[in-house]
C-alpha cells in the first residue's frame, strides 16, 4: 500500500508514537507499504512552529530530512495541478494544508494516513485511520 502521511501522523510517528492508533502504527511499520510525505507537511510544520502553535516540533523543523529518513519516507513535491485541485474543491473545509494533502492523495493514488475524519469530505480520498 502507498500511504501519504497526514502532518499530524508524521509528527506523532516521530515525536509521540503512542498517539498513533494500532492500525496506523502497524501500517507505518509494515515493510510492504511505501510511506510518502507531502512538501505541504514541511510547510505546515515550519509555519505553525514559527507562529508558536507547534512548539514541540522544533526537532522536526531543524532535522526534517533526518525525520523522513528515520521513517524511510519519500517526500513528494506539490504540483500546479495538485494546487489547482486543492483550491477548486467545493467543500466547506478551509485549511489549505489539508486541502493540499487531500488533492495530492487523489492525484498520486495514495491512501491518506490520518486520524482526521475531515478528509472524508473530499471526493476520491481513501482514508486509513
Amino acid at each position: 500500500m502507498k500511504l501519504l502521511m497526514d502532518t499530524h501522523v508524521l509528527l506523532w510517528a516521530v515525536l509521540e508514537p503512542d498517539k498513533l492508533t494500532a492500525k496506523l502504527r502497524d501500517s507505518l511499520e509494515d515493510s510492504g507499504n511505501t510511506l510518502f510525505i507531502s512538501a505541504a507537511s514541511a510547510w505546515e510544520i515550519a509555519t505553525k512552529w514559527r507562529l508558536g502553535t507547534l512548539s514541540q516540533a522544533e526537532s522536526v523543523v531543524r532535522n526534517y530530512r533526518l525525520a523522513l529518513d528515520g521513517l524511510a519516507a519519500i517526500e513528494i513535491p506539490i504540483s500546479g495541478e495538485v494546487a489547482r485541485q486543492a483550491g477548486l474543491w467545493d467543500v466547506a473545509h478551509r485549511d489549505p494544508f489539508d486541502r493540499l494533502l487531500a488533492a495530492q492523495a487523489v492525484a498520486d493514488d495514495l491512501v491518506l494516513a490520518s486520524g482526521d475524519a475531515v478528509f472524508s469530505q473530499f471526493e476520491g480520498v481513501v482514508l486509513l485511520s
